[in-house]
C-alpha cells in the first residue's frame, strides 16, 4: 500500500485522537500524489505509523483516518458485525424505537459515513470518495440485518467537494416516505426520496420530547420548521396554537399532513417565506407567541463564514424576540459545527441586550445520544440548543 507522510511536527493533533489531516500538513514532496479516495498508510515525518487513511488530493481535508477499518475495503461480514453492534448500542442508549442515527461519521470513528434508520428502511450518506466506494457493501449488510430497503443518497455539500455525483441508488425495496415519532401519537414526515439531509433531522429527537411540555397553554412558533417536528410535538403537549414558518412549500405541506395524521384539534397556521422576512412579517402583523423555536440550517459551512454566521444568529434571535411574549420561552439552535457554543451563546445574549429583554438560560442541550461526540474532535459536537426564559 502507498504511503502518505506528514510534515515535521504536524502529527500532534492526530496523536491526540483527531481523525483529520489538512492538506497543508502533508509533505507532498515526499508523498506521491494519490487518486481521490485512495487508501494509504499515514506516517509522521519521523517515520512513526499513524494508521490507515482515506485520501483526497484536491480537498482541504486531505486525509481521514479510519481506525476501525481492518483493511481499505472491508467485507460484508465486517459491516454486518459493525452495524449490528450499532443497532444494539442505539437500543441500549435510547430504546428500540426504530428511528435513529446508526453511524455518526467521525463521532463513531467512521469518517465520511452517515447511516440513518427510518423504521424498516435506512439512508446512507457517503461523504467521501472512499466511503462512496464502500457504500454498496454497507447497504447489503443493512439488508442482511433485516432492513427492507436502503437508499444511498447522492446529496450533500461534502460530496460536491469530493467530486461525487448527485445520484441516489436504492438497494432492496424503496420507500417514498417515513413517519418519525416526535411525541405521543404524533409523527412528522420524512421524505426519503427527496427530503433534506437524509429525510429528517433525528438529532433533535430528545430535545423535542423533553421540551414539549413548555408549550402547554402557549401560542407556539416553529421557525425553519421543515416537516414540523417541534410544532407537532408542542401541539400534542397542549399548545393553544401552532404557527409554522418555512421557505419550502413542500415542507409546509408535510406539516399539514402530519397534523391531520395525528388528529390534532384545529388547524396549523402555515407561513411560507425566508425566516428573516417571515419573522418581520409576523411582527408587523402584531403576532406574539409564548414559545418561539428558531432551528435554522447551518449558517457557517466554512471557517471564514463563522463571523458572518454569528451576526446571522444575533439577527435571527433579535427577530425572534420581537414576536416573543413577556415571560416567554425562546429556543435557539445552531447546527454549525464550526461555531463554538460560547460564541453562539454570546450572539444570543447580544440580541437580548439589543431588545432589552432580561433572560435566564434554562438548558444548554446537544444532539441525541445516537449522535455521539468524538472526544478529540469538538467539531462533532455540532448541535447547540439554548433554552431561555425571557421576561
Amino acid at each position: 500500500m502507498e504511503t502518505l507522510h506528514l510534515l515535521p511536527r504536524q502529527e500532534r493533533r492526530v496523536l491526540a485522537g483527531h481523525l483529520w489531516v489538512f492538506s497543508n500538513e502533508v509533505d507532498w514532496k515526499r508523498s506521491s500524489k494519490p487518486l481521490p479516495g485512495e487508501s494509504r498508510l499515514l506516517f509522521a515525518a519521523n517515520g512513526r505509523p499513524l494508521g490507515l487513511a482515506d485520501v483526497h488530493p484536491n480537498t482541504l481535508i486531505a486525509a481521514r483516518l479510519q481506525p476501525d477499518l481492518p483493511e481499505p475495503d472491508p467485507t460484508e461480514e465486517f459491516w454486518v458485525e459493525r452495524l449490528g453492534k450499532a443497532l444494539a448500542e442505539r437500543a441500549a442508549w435510547m430504546g428500540d424505537n426504530g428511528f435513529c442515527r446508526l453511524v455518526n461519521a467521525d463521532g463513531d470513528r467512521l469518517p465520511g459515513l452517515t447511516v440513518d434508520r427510518y423504521g424498516t428502511h435506512a439512508v446512507v450518506q457517503a461523504q467521501t470518495v472512499a466511503m462512496d466506494r464502500r457504500a454498496p457493501v454497507v447497504a447489503r449488510a443493512l439488508l442482511k440485518l433485516g432492513l427492507e430497503g436502503v437508499k444511498l443518497s447522492g446529496s450533500g455539500a461534502s460530496r460536491v467537494l469530493e467530486g461525487l455525483p448527485d445520484e441516489d441508488l436504492w438497494f432492496g425495496n424503496p420507500a417514498k416516505m417515513a413517519w418519525v415519532p416526535v411525541g405521543p401519537d404524533v409523527e412528522a414526515g420524512a421524505p426519503l426520496e427527496d427530503g433534506q439531509k437524509t429525510g429528517f433531522f433525528l438529532d433533535q429527537a430528545d430535545n423535542r420530547r423533553s421540551l414539549a411540555h413548555l408549550a402547554a397553554g402557549r401560542h407556539v412558533l416553529d421557525a425553519c420548521c421543515y416537516s414540523g417536528g417541534w410544532g407537532l410535538a408542542a401541539a400534542r403537549a397542549g399548545a393553544l396554537s401552532c404557527t409554522f414558518l418555512d421557505s419550502a412549500r413542500d415542507a409546509l405541506d408535510l406539516v399539514g399532513a402530519g397534523w391531520e395524521r395525528a388528529g390534532l384539534p384545529g388547524e396549523p397556521s402555515l407561513h411560507q417565506g425566508d425566516v428573516f422576512d417571515g419573522l418581520r412579517d409576523l411582527a408587523g402583523l402584531g403576532r406574539r407567541f409564548g414559545m418561539v423555536v428558531l432551528d435554522p440550517p447551518a449558517f457557517a459551512k466554512s471557517r471564514k463564514a463563522v463571523d458572518q454566521a454569528l451576526v446571522g444568529y444575533q439577527n435571527l434571535s433579535r427577530l425572534g424576540l420581537e414576536v416573543l411574549d413577556e415571560d416567554g420561552i425562546l429556543v435557539t439552535c445552531s447546527c454549525s459545527g464550526l461555531v463554538p457554543e460560547e460564541d453562539f451563546r454570546a450572539s444570543v445574549v447580544r440580541a437580548l441586550r439589543q431588545k432589552r429583554r432580561p433572560a435566564r438560560l434554562l438548558w444548554s442541550l446537544g444532539a441525541a445520544p445516537d449522535h455521539p461526540v468524538h472526544p478529540a474532535m469538538p467539531e462533532t459536537r455540532y448541535l447547540k440548543v439554548l433554552v431561555w426564559s425571557v421576561s
